[in-house]
């Protein structure tokens, strides 16, 4: 019925028309949020609360295209804590909106909370359509009547979870909103950066401070976090896209079905990106689980900075810093050199503006520079170059009883980069002198924290390296 842009993040352009979807906890907000953009992007669970922050995607419907926008379900009783941020995100949603889904159980009838959240639609002055969900029977679509004393906008009976009545509202989506970008690009053209790490570890914490505003929702429970947000950010005079993930525990602790999804959605926003700010607990050190995630970016081609969050917790013990330090530099040495950057929010809590962000520019460097160094198109006679310097200073061990030739060397890929060496025999190199190449390559071209590989093709008798 419609199609998806898979990314998901923040819309600037006014060109593009944003749909808002509200309403209380589990009346099927997220499902019906899937169902328009035609992919399971957001997570769905019978609890309530399952959606925090706000989730972008793309529908197309008729030749239109238009921006949908999942929010968290809104409590108007609640005036703090979690509840309180997730409403803020909703508000923020119907601030951008050209258009207000307000969702309601056809099942359940009227409640108080929708007759709340009624009011501030109405304070809002946006054009709104009350989806009745649920609605996944003749019977049910004619007991969904009662939404209409709602008094917000037209009524439409549909059912999320079964595609029914779907074609009909989104004919009254299009209908509703000004013509816009027939093409709608969510997540623009830049560096994409993931922060991964452990629960709790302050990567929302560093996003909102980051953008310089509360974009996702920050709590001191593990867990707060659980779709993937990308979100675009200029740094100076760079264009960057920054993927706040859920925490990531050890697999045996993760038992609930929504934390698997998140789990499963913040691996695949990690394979989406090209640079993983790994974010670790700076008072905790460098803990199994970080440097299972630190691998798992690693092995699959991604450029790696780590980030010492909440170091103004150990700074002051300059043992217990430089201890930290020396164990981060061992225990993820299998990174090869990544940049490590030690960073503090402090006194900011829940409030973006009122904390001291230290070491951001150092994070966002070395983003860049990672992400340069993982693209990084090394010419062939500069790689020859050192490629035949490094065989002056140290000759390859021979294979088999034979001596080894090294000829030619080219590079064959880029993120991560690959290099392929033509040798007199095919895979002649022991792993300690590929080693070898490789700090040498590295150190040449400063690929701190890229994966890079080098392959040894067998090229027969005759021909000698260039120079010989």
């Amino acid at each position: 019925m419609t199609e998806v842009d898979d990314n998901a993040g923040a819309v600037d352009d006014r060109t593009t028309r944003i749909v808002a979807i509200v309403g209380r906890p589990n009346v099927g907000k997220s499902t019906l949020f899937n169902r328009l953009v035609g992919a399971r992007q957001a997570i769905v669970e019978d609890n309530p609360g399952v959606t925090r922050d706000r989730m972008y995607g793309v529908a197309h419907w008729d030749g239109r295209a238009f921006v949908v926008v999942d929010t968290g379900g809104i409590d108007p009783t609640e005036d703090a804590g979690m509840p309180a941020q997730i409403r803020t995100q909703a508000e923020v949603a119907v601030a951008e909106a050209d258009l207000v889904l307000f969702v309601v159980d056809a099942v359940e009838g009227p409640s108080a909370t929708d007759q709340e959240i009624c009011a501030l639609l109405r304070r809002s002055s946006k054009p709104v359509v009350v989806v009745a969900n649920k609605a996944d029977a003749p019977g049910r679509e004619r007991a969904a009547s009662w939404a209409w004393e709602l008094g917000a906008g037209d009524v439409l009976a549909v059912s999320a979870a079964h595609g029914r009545g779907m074609a009909e509202l989104c004919d009254r989506i299009v209908s509703a909103i000004a013509p816009g970008d027939d093409e709608v690009e969510l997540v623009p053209p830049g560096v994409r950066v993931a922060f991964l790490g452990r629960p709790n570890a302050g990567k929302s914490t560093l996003v909102n401070a980051l953008l310089g505003d509360a974009r996702v929702i920050v709590d001191d429970v593990p867990g707060t976090t659980r779709d993937a947000i990308y979100l675009p950010l200029r740094w100076g005079a760079h264009d960057f896209v920054l993927c706040d993930t859920a925490g990531l525990r050890r697999r045996r602790q993760v038992a609930r079905a929504q934390e698997q999804l998140a789990a499963i959605k913040s691996i695949r926003a990690m394979e989406r990106t090209q640079v993983v700010a790994l974010v670790i607990d700076a008072s905790a050190g460098v803990t199994d689980q970080d440097q299972r995630i630190a691998r798992m970016a690693f092995e699959r081609g991604k450029g790696v900075v780590v980030v010492l969050h909440k170091w103004d917790l150990v700074a002051d013990d300059r043992k217990r810093a430089h201890e930290i330090m020396a164990q981060a530099e061992q225990d993820l040495g299998f990174l090869e050199g990544p940049v490590i950057a030690r960073t503090s929010i402090v006194g900011a809590g829940r409030d973006v503006g009122r904390g001291r962000a230290r070491n951001l520019d150092q994070v966002m460097d070395a983003c860049r520079r990672t992400a340069a160094a993982l693209s990084r198109r090394v010419t062939t006679a500069d790689l020859n170059d050192e490629l035949r310097r490094a065989v002056a200073e140290l000759a390859p061990p021979a294979h088999q009883g034979h001596l080894v030739r090294l000829y030619f060397a080219t590079q064959a890929a880029t993120d991560p980069p690959l290099f392929a060496i033509s040798a007199n025999r095919g895979r002649c190199l022991t792993p300690a002198y590929e080693r070898y190449l490789l700090r040498r390559f590295r150190a040449r071209w400063s690929l701190r924290g890229v994966p890079i590989r080098v392959v040894v093709r067998g090229r027969g008798r005759g021909g000698e390296m260039p120079g010989d």
